[in-house]
C-alpha cells in the first residue's frame, strides 16, 4: 500500500506540472499576427508541441518569439498546488518519469491514478495482439500513458485498437473508459488529426455509453483551433453548455472559441461569447483581448475596439504595444478621435509607457493621428499625438512642417488659439530658412487657410478678439509669429472690412515691432481689390517695392484680379506682362478672367492678344463658355 500511495504521489505531481506544458498552443495564440496565421507557422508549434513531450520540457513555447501563455481562472487556481506535492520516495531502475498528457484541472484526472508499479519496467511493447487483448482497462490506461508520455502516439493509437479488436472472454465488445479515449484523443490531436476524426471518437464514446468531459471537449476544441474552423468550435462550445456539469465549459474553452471567431473576423458572435464568459466567471486571457482588438481594427470597427480596451483597462489586461499602435493609427481612417485617444492614453497612462519611452513611431503615423485630430477639431489628441511626436523624435529634429500645421488647425478648431499662435511661432522659427524659398509654407491663403477660418468663424468679434490675444502675449513678453497677425489680416479681408485690414497691417509695426512680408501686403491686396479700391492697390504694389519686398505669384493674380474687378482689362494685360517678366506664369483662372472682361467690354483687339496669350501658355480649348441663355440668343438668330 506505500509503494501505491508513492505511485500515486508521483502521478498527481506529473499531472499537475503537466498543466503547463499542455498550453503550448494557447501560448503561441498572442504572439501570432492574422496575416502570420498560416498553417506552417501552425505546423511549426505542434511540432514545438511534440518536443516538449518528448523532452519533458514544460520551456518549449519560449523558444518562440513573443510567445505567451493563456491566464485563466482555472489554470491559474493549480500554480499553488504544485508547489505542495511531495516528491516520490524511489522510482524503478533506468526509468524517467514521464509528464502526464492530460491537464491537472480538469475533473477526469479525480479517477486516473495508474502508472507502471515500481517493482515493473516499462514493457518494450506487447505482441502479438492477443497479449494485449489480455490488458485489463487500467493496465491499457498505463500502458498508453506511458507511451503518449514518452512520445510514442502512433503506438499509442495502435495499442488503442488493437485492444478494442479482441473480444472480452464472454465474447462481448469492450468498452474504454473516458480516460481511455481522453488518452485516445490526445494522442491524436498531438500527431494533427483532423478535427472530425476526433468528433468521430466523441460520437463512439456517447453510442458506447461513455459521458464527455471538459478534458474531452477541451482537446477537440484544440484541434479545431488548428484548421481554423470557428463554425465548429462554435458548435462544440454550445455541447458544452447543454451538456452535463462535468462538460461544462471553462475560461480555455471560451478564450479558444472566441479567438477562432475574431481571427474569421465573427465579432458579432466573438462579442456574444465575451458576454457568456462575464455571465460564468471567468475573466478572458490577455491573447483573448488582443485579437478581438486586433480583428476590429483590421475591420475598421473601432467602436467595438473602444468598447473592448474599455473592458481591458477594468479588468487591469495591459494590451500588446503594436496592437494598440495599430489601432490608433486605423481610428484616422474613419475619423474616430475618441479611439485614437484611447489608443494612445494606453500607450503613456498604463505599464505600456515603460515600453513606449523607447518606441520610435515614424513620423507620417503620427501625422495621421495629427489629421485626424485637425479634421475633427480634438484638442486633446493633437496633445498626446504631439507628445508621442516629439518623444519618437528625441530632439534630434524639428517635427515636419505637416506636422506643425496639423496641430495649429486642430487646436485652432477646438478655440484654443494660445497654443496654436505658439506653436505657429515654433514653426516660424524652426523653417525660417525654407520659408524664404518656399512662401506657401506660411501662407494665409493655402497653408494657414484653417486657421483663418477658424478666427473669422465668429465674424469680426471673433477677429478682435484674436488681435487682442496676440496683442495680450506680446504685453507678457511672449514672442508673436508674424503669420498669426497675417491670418487675422487675411480674416479681415474674408469679411471684407478693408479698415480693419489695414489697421490691423498698420500695428505690424507699430504694435509689435515687426517688418511686414508678402502675405502682409498680399492680404492688403485682397481685400482693396474686392473693395475695388484700386488706388489703395496700387499704393500697397508701390510699398511693396520701396520696401524691396519681392511679388510672388500671388500677388501678380490678386493684381490681375484686382483691375479685373475696376473693369481695366488694359491694366490687367499690363500685369500679366510684369507677371511674366518676373518668372512667373498666369494662371488660367487669371487669363480667363481678363478675356470675360475684353469680351464684355466688347474690345476685340485686346480679346486677340490675351488668346495669343492663352496659345503662348499652352491652354488649349480655352475660351469664353456663354450661358443658357446666350445660346438661346444664338439659336433664334440662326
Amino acid at each position: 500500500m506505500a509503494s501505491l500511495r508513492a505511485s500515486s504521489r508521483l502521478l498527481s505531481r506529473q499531472l499537475k506540472r503537466e498543466s503547463f506544458s499542455l498550453q503550448g498552443l494557447s501560448k503561441s495564440l498572442s504572439a501570432l499576427s492574422l496575416s502570420s496565421l498560416n498553417s506552417l507557422e501552425l505546423e511549426q508549434r505542434l511540432k514545438c508541441d511534440d518536443v516538449l513531450y518528448r523532452s519533458g520540457s514544460s520551456n518549449c513555447g519560449t523558444s518562440l518569439p513573443g510567445i505567451r501563455k493563456f491566464i485563466t481562472s482555472a489554470t491559474e487556481s493549480q500554480t499553488q498546488l504544485e508547489h505542495d506535492v511531495s516528491t516520490p520516495e524511489q522510482a524503478p531502475a533506468g526509468y524517467t518519469a514521464p509528464r502526464s498528457p492530460l491537464r491537472s484541472y480538469s475533473p477526469v484526472l479525480s479517477g486516473f491514478s495508474v502508472l507502471p508499479h515500481p517493482a515493473a519496467g516499462i514493457p518494450e511493447g506487447l505482441s502479438p495482439p492477443s497479449d494485449v487483448g489480455k490488458l485489463s482497462l487500467e493496465l491499457l490506461g498505463r500502458e498508453m500513458s506511458n507511451r503518449l508520455s514518452l512520445g510514442r502516439l502512433e503506438e499509442t493509437i495502435q495499442l488503442f485498437e488493437d485492444w478494442v479488436k479482441i473480444p472480452d472472454l464472454d465474447g462481448k465488445s469492450k468498452v474504454p473508459t473516458l480516460m481511455v479515449y481522453n488518452l485516445l484523443l490526445h494522442a491524436k490531436l498531438r500527431i494533427g488529426a483532423d478535427p472530425r476524426n476526433l468528433l468521430q471518437i466523441v460520437k463512439e464514446m456517447e453510442m458506447s455509453g461513455v459521458k464527455p468531459n471538459l478534458l474531452t471537449y477541451n482537446f477537440l476544441l484544440r484541434a479545431i483551433f488548428r484548421h481554423r474552423n470557428s463554425l465548429m468550435a462554435e458548435e462544440i462550445l454550445q455541447r458544452m453548455v447543454k451538456s452535463g456539469s462535468e462538460a461544462q465549459p471553462d475560461g480555455d474553452s471560451y478564450n479558444f472559441v472566441i479567438v477562432l471567431c475574431a481571427l474569421d473576423r465573427r465579432l458579432g458572435t466573438a462579442m456574444k461569447l465575451l458576454q457568456d464568459m462575464y455571465s460564468r466567471g471567468y475573466v478572458p486571457s490577455k491573447t483573448t483581448y488582443n485579437e478581438l482588438v486586433l480583428a476590429a481594427t483590421r475591420s475598421l470597427r473601432t467602436r467595438l475596439a473602444v468598447s473592448v480596451l474599455k473592458e481591458m483597462k477594468k479588468h487591469s489586461v495591459v494590451p500588446q504595444l503594436q496592437t494598440i499602435v495599430e489601432l490608433a493609427v486605423t481610428a484616422t481612417e474613419v475619423d474616430d478621435s475618441e479611439c485614437s485617444l484611447l489608443a494612445l492614453r494606453f500607450l503613456t497612462e498604463t505599464e505600456l509607457s515603460k515600453s513606449a519611452r523607447n518606441l520610435a513611431m515614424d513620423e507620417g503615423s503620427i501625422l495621421a493621428i495629427l489629421c485626424c485630430a485637425a479634421r475633427t477639431a480634438d484638442a486633446d489628441l493633437s496633445r498626446e499625438a504631439w507628445t508621442v511626436l516629439l518623444n519618437s523624435l528625441r530632439g534630434t529634429r524639428p517635427p515636419l512642417p505637416a506636422s506643425y500645421l496639423a496641430r495649429i488647425h486642430a487646436l485652432s478648431g477646438a478655440g484654443d488659439f494660445d497654443t496654436a499662435f505658439s506653436t505657429l511661432h515654433e514653426m516660424q522659427v524652426a523653417y525660417s530658412d525654407s520659408v524664404k524659398n518656399d512662401t506657401e509654407i506660411l501662407s494665409p491663403f493655402s497653408s494657414l487657410r484653417p486657421l483663418v477660418l477658424a478666427c473669422t468663424r465668429g465674424g469680426a468679434a471673433a477677429l478682435d478678439a484674436a488681435y487682442y490675444k496676440l496683442a495680450e502675449m506680446h504685453g507678457q513678453g511672449k514672442p508673436v509669429a508674424l503669420a498669426a497677425i497675417n491670418c487675422v489680416i487675411q480674416g479681415c479681408s474674408n469679411i471684407w472690412d478693408y479698415d480693419r485690414a489695414y489697421q490691423t497691417f498698420e500695428s505690424i509695426g507699430n504694435t509689435f515691432g515687426l517688418i511686414p512680408d508678402v502675405h502682409s501686403c498680399n492680404a492688403l491686396l485682397d481685400v482693396f481689390g474686392k473693395n475695388r479700391r484700386t488706388a489703395e492697390v496700387l499704393q500697397i504694389h508701390k510699398y511693396m517695392e520701396e520696401m524691396g519686398i519681392k511679388p510672388d505669384f500671388r500677388t501678380y493674380s490678386l493684381l490681375i484680379d484686382a483691375h479685373v474687378v475696376n473693369l481695366d482689362s488694359q491694366a490687367a494685360l499690363d500685369a500679366m506682362d510684369s507677371m511674366e517678366k518676373a518668372g512667373h506664369t498666369p494662371s488660367r483662372i487669371s487669363v480667363r478672367n481678363v478675356l470675360r472682361r475684353c469680351v464684355q467690354e466688347g474690345d476685340q483687339e485686346r480679346r486677340k492678344e490675351v488668346d495669343r496669350l492663352a496659345k503662348k501658355f499652352g491652354y488649349q480649348n480655352f475660351g469664353v463658355f456663354i450661358n443658357r441663355w446666350q445660346q438661346i440668343a444664338q439659336l433664334q438668330q440662326v
